[in-house]
């Protein structure tokens, strides 16, 4: 029988989890959003010798957007670069101390900018603050939703986190756990 810490335990990774998964989706939605706008404009250029004014301008959005949108799923997926060879040569529990310091040092980060960006975002709201090219977007949608994705990844480092010190092993990608 499980305790009830324990169930509440893996309640809040797999809410953790399904965050990061929608993040997941919505920046491979962003990244479609970029393939659309490029796409469009390279139409546009060729059959009507026109180019779509706001085209960069959103397609440079959907890029950060889609990279701090996903950066939760891949480092719940394994994706982002980590360096095991040297933890593979250390002893076992030794290794857990340092992927736990990393992990550490990791959240802390990603804590802050976190904070940085949704404050970012919370000013350029509060100021109405638009792009400073022809196609004035108000910078709190991108900014929110970067915001949102660091928000995301800083989650997925606790997940790690918490997975560490239930002596779980945390994803290091396809193959190598």
């Amino acid at each position: 029988m499980t305790s009830p810490s324990s169930h509440r335990f893996r309640r809040t990774l797999a809410a953790i989890d399904a965050l990061t998964d929608v993040g997941g989706y919505l920046g491979a939605l962003s990244l479609l959003g970029i393939l659309g706008l490029i796409a469009a404009e390279i139409l546009s250029r060729n059959l009507f010798s026109h180019s779509i004014h706001f085209s960069w301008d959103l397609a440079g959005y959907f890029m950060g957007t889609c990279f701090l949108l996903a950066s939760g799923s891949a480092l719940k997926g394994g994706s982002h670069v980590r360096v095991t060879a040297m933890l593979e040569a250390l002893p076992r529990a030794v290794a857990r101390v340092l992927e736990f310091a990393a992990c550490l040092v990791g959240l802390g980060i990603c804590v802050y900018l976190t904070w940085a960006l949704a404050e970012m975002a919370w000013l350029s709201g509060q100021r109405g603050s638009t792009a400073a090219t022809s196609f004035r977007v108000p910078l709190v949608y991108p900014q929110a939703a970067l915001a949102t994705g660091a928000a995301l990844l800083t989650l997925q480092c606790l997940a790690q986190i918490l997975r560490l010190l239930r002596g779980e092993a945390v994803s290091v990608g396809p193959g190598l756990d």
